[in-house]
């Protein structure tokens, strides 16, 4: 795959697939050969994706010039092909005009014409350029695709399984002929009296070394021909050493011992690891895999009145689609008729079907329940929260911590490193040890063999692709390596209160007026002024206002003053809204009603003052419910040894109210919305390592100055700018899941670099024969290639491990619309005391014909598990 993006002015990004790749040291020739051509910014190169991102200057370096980079640096770049059959065939003085007409579609690298069969070969980017795109072109000119082969999202995974058979059968052929040789290396009979055994080992030896070995000597001459080394090139040497030698005492040398055994069993167990650790690698992008799969191939969409079945791809914005029970949803869309639940836990996680009714958002590969829906399509194609999620996660992949940078570092003079020592092992045997020098020969092959990069290059991206996978299987989206190593430092949270610890949907609940000001007339000013304003307080305000039938005017003039209020002229009637501090600073006298507010603040409540022409008018107090997870969260974040910090423009009182019932003792009130970042920075001056929790949208300076920002609640827009994690629901829970599934992933990465790093520092020694002369311990190079081969496989098995993570669930958390929909009854939650009409109760128990209401389920279990602690106690008290 390649694919060609703009990234700023001047600049462009592309990504390349790369072939060859087996090793740490790998990665760190081509980005060095990379970086060294003049307009390259930066380069990345991901050994397990085995993918290049470069970010160049537009005009200095194109992309012929980086695939020749990476070609010189004894590797291949490779390109998407697609060949298509036109139909009819077209004439010969056609094609060029049909050539010049693909070729100038964004994305498209070149095409070839193949006059006699009738084909066009189109070699392309997988991310800007698709077969639909190319068809239109096409039919623009006349022209149908008939037969055609593209390579589309499967052939990753076709790749994968032939990298896998490649070395399985290579490790098959190389084993049956490796049996004969140990067995008449440990004098087994197998031949006849008086046969050389030597010459059969030979014979046997030799289709192991060059057929089975082929791989390592192909990749290592290609490094070799571009003055590079790697690590087929110590297997290479190991190998051809221990065979090239055997062979000199066949045939030339007399009263040495050959060594065929270990060159056979050496390249036998090399390929044994290749294999596993192919098989492996396979796995760790099985998360994404499966999420691409979720995409549905057939959508019925209406044309002309009629029903129609068509491919997934070809719906366009707009079209109204057929959504029948049991079928997935095509593309992301609006309700527009029916209505029915939707099973959204491939995209959000969450395995409790959604309600959709008209005016609703579905978001495509979700399955449709049990009802008939028509949807109008809103994102088709790569805009979909599905295409949207996998190009994020794979960007995410991409890119690399700092604690992978420095394993690259080491890696770039690994294999230098690995041949001196090798050499200086020979050379100390040989005039040190005074032992023969076939013995010395010994030691060096094991320490060339024995040493390796691999598992320094893939404990960080194994790592990644499952950590990343298994987040968006869970709508849990992290977006980059950096972000992703600091989540285990974090000590401490910032919540932004409106919208992420509360339901974001406020709701007045007391209206109290001036002295001799009549409700209707103070209500209908106040709510005239905000319509015209966005604010969720606003919003409540004009909605209490409709359902009282007041009548709202038109005023002539708005001004907002963002955090403070707002300031409108109705019918030459200069009116305010805003808070206290706003009226006083505007000269308002609002003592009459601030005893009023007070005692509503305490109860948790925001107030927005009215006056009009400089004198107090009105009061509203105004509640948004608590999410029901927002306790369960906190707490448990808490218990994870994290500081929690609100930060709110609610007035003190308020903002200590909200605090209180969810346990959070660190609180910033009055801050306007210009100021969080600075309060996150002043945090982080403390020596704090801060993560921020908003919007996405209107937090996006708070998130971006944090040391991890975490975006709440996307959606099916999940393309937010800043934000180190992105959420796709609006579910606290995912905070604690994702700060869970960083700590597991980055400690993942740890003990790769730990084992990797642990193995070369015994078994290296172990192999140069150092403990020989205290313990006998040897370790021969068969020996020491199987270890070495292991190593890898044994890290990406651990990073494996991560597929085992489940973000904790809690069962039958309300839904907005339950929480929204409360009897007014709903009292005291029996647990934690919480007014739980303010928090959002939608749970209830029944003990001893007695109704008892809760928060969240988290106080409905424990109250569950013991109700006779309860029995004596009033729901009020």
């Amino acid at each position: 795959m390649s694919a060609q993006t703009t990234v700023g002015e001047g600049k462009q990004r592309i990504s390349m697939k790369i072939e060859g790749m087996h090793c740490a040291s790998c990665v760190a020739t081509i980005e060095k050969s990379l970086l060294s051509q003049d307009g390259v910014i930066n380069a990345t190169v991901n050994l397990l994706d085995e993918k290049a991102v470069v970010e160049f200057e537009s005009g200095k370096v194109n992309r012929s010039v980086l695939e020749k980079a990476v070609e010189s640096s004894g590797y291949r770049a490779k390109r998407s092909v697609m060949t298509l059959a036109l139909e009819p065939a077209p004439r010969d003085d056609q094609w060029n005009e049909i050539v010049e007409s693909i070729e100038s579609l964004t994305g498209a690298i070149s095409a070839s014409a193949y006059s006699e069969s009738g084909r066009v070969l189109v070699e392309y980017d997988e991310d800007l350029l698709t077969p639909k795109i190319v068809r239109r072109q096409l039919q623009s000119l006349g022209f149908e695709i008939g037969e055609s082969t593209v390579s589309g999202v499967d052939r990753e995974t076709l790749a994968r399984e032939e990298e896998i058979k490649y070395f399985e059968y290579r490790f098959v052929f190389a084993l049956i002929l490796t049996i004969p040789v140990m067995f008449i290396t440990f004098g087994i009979a197998l031949l006849p009296p008086g046969f050389p055994s030597d010459l059969t080992m030979f014979i046997l030896t030799t289709p192991i070394q060059f057929i089975a070995g082929y791989p390592f000597y192909r990749s290592s001459f290609r490094a070799l021909v571009h003055g590079k080394t790697n690590m087929d090139t110590l297997i290479m040497l190991g190998t051809s050493v221990a065979y090239f030698y055997s062979v000199a005492a066949t045939f030339f040398l007399t009263g040495y011992m050959s060594f065929y055994d270990t060159s056979a069993a050496l390249v036998t167990f090399i390929l044994l690891g290749r294999w596993l650790e192919a098989y492996a690698k396979g796995r760790t992008s099985t998360a994404i895999r499966s999420l691409m799969d979720l995409q549905a191939t057939v959508a019925v969409v209406i044309r002309k009145g009629e029903e129609v079945a068509i491919p997934a791809e070809d719906v366009e914005v707009g079209d109204l689609l057929v959504i029948k029970p049991g079928d997935k949803i095509p593309v992301d869309g609006q309700v527009y008729e029916g209505r029915s639940s939707v099973d959204e836990s491939m995209i959000t996680g969450e395995s409790v079907p959604v309600e959709k009714n008209v005016g609703d958002q579905v978001i495509g590969a979700t399955i449709n329940k049990n009802g008939l829906l028509r949807i109008r399509a809103t994102k088709v194609g790569q805009d979909t929260a599905l295409s949207q999620i996998v190009r994020l996660v794979e960007n995410a992949q991409t890119q690399k911590p700092p604690i992978q940078r420095k394993a690259d570092a080491i890696a770039e003079y690994f294999v230098p490193m690995v041949l001196i020592i090798g050499l200086a092992t020979f050379l100390a045997w040989i005039f040190l040890g005074g032992v023969p020098w076939d013995v010395a020969l010994n030691y060096t092959t094991a320490v060339i063999v024995a040493a390796c990069p691999c598992a320094l290059g893939l404990a960080t991206p194994t790592a990644i692709m499952v950590g990343l996978g298994k987040g968006a299987q869970n709508g849990i989206l992290i977006k980059n390596g950096a972000g992703l190593e600091t989540i285990p430092n974090i000590d401490t949270i910032v919540f932004d209160k409106t919208g992420t610890l509360t339901i974001g949907r406020p709701a007045v609940t007391d209206f109290i007026t001036a002295p001799n000001v009549k409700t209707e007339n103070a209500l209908a000013l106040m709510a005239s002024v905000e319509k015209g304003s966005e604010h969720p307080l606003a919003e409540a305000i004009v909605r209490y206002a409709e359902e009282m039938g007041v009548h709202f005017t038109k005023p002539t003039e708005f001004q907002s003053q963002s955090g403070r209020g707002v300031t409108s002229i109705i019918n030459g009637i200069t009116v305010l809204v805003g808070s206290s501090r706003f009226m006083n600073e505007n000269g308002v006298d609002i003592t009459q009603l601030e005893t009023h507010a007070e005692e509503l603040e305490t109860q948790a409540k925001t107030t927005v003052f009215a006056a009009a022409d400089s004198s107090a008018l009105a009061l509203a107090a105004i509640s948004d419910p608590l999410k029901s997870s927002s306790i369960y969260a906190i707490d448990t974040l808490k218990q994870l040894g994290i500081e929690i910090w609100m930060i709110t423009g609610d007035k003190e009182r308020t903002a200590n109210a909200i605090a209180e019932k969810l346990g959070i003792s660190n609180v910033l009130f009055e801050v306007l919305p210009g100021e969080k970042a600075e309060n996150v920075k002043r945090l982080q001056e403390e020596g704090k390592t801060v993560a921020f929790v908003g919007d996405g949208v209107n937090d996006a300076p708070a998130l971006a100055q944090a040391d991890v920002g975490i975006a709440l609640g996307s959606g099916t827009d999940v393309s937010v700018e800043t934000g180190d994690i992105v959420l796709v629901r609006d579910e606290l829970t995912d905070v604690v899941s994702g700060i869970e599934l960083g700590r597991r992933t980055v400690s993942k990465i740890r003990q790769g670099f730990f084992w990797a790093l642990i193995y070369n520092m015994i078994l290296v020694p172990i192999a140069a024969g150092v403990f020989y002369p205290f313990t006998g311990l040897v370790l021969r190079p068969e020996f020491a290639g199987l270890a070495m081969a292991l190593s890898s496989v044994s890290v990406v098995s651990n990073a494996l491990l991560l597929g085992r993570f489940e973000p904790k669930k809690i069962a039958g958390l309300p839904s907005e619309e339950q929480t929204l929909s409360l009897a007014p009854e709903a009292a005291i939650d029996p647990v934690c005391k919480m007014d739980v009409e303010i928090a959002g109760a939608s749970l209830t128990s029944e003990y001893k014909g007695k109704k008892y209401y809760f928060c969240s389920p988290y106080c409905k279990t424990t109250f569950d598990a013991n109700p006779k602690e309860y029995e004596n106690r009033d729901i009020r008290d």
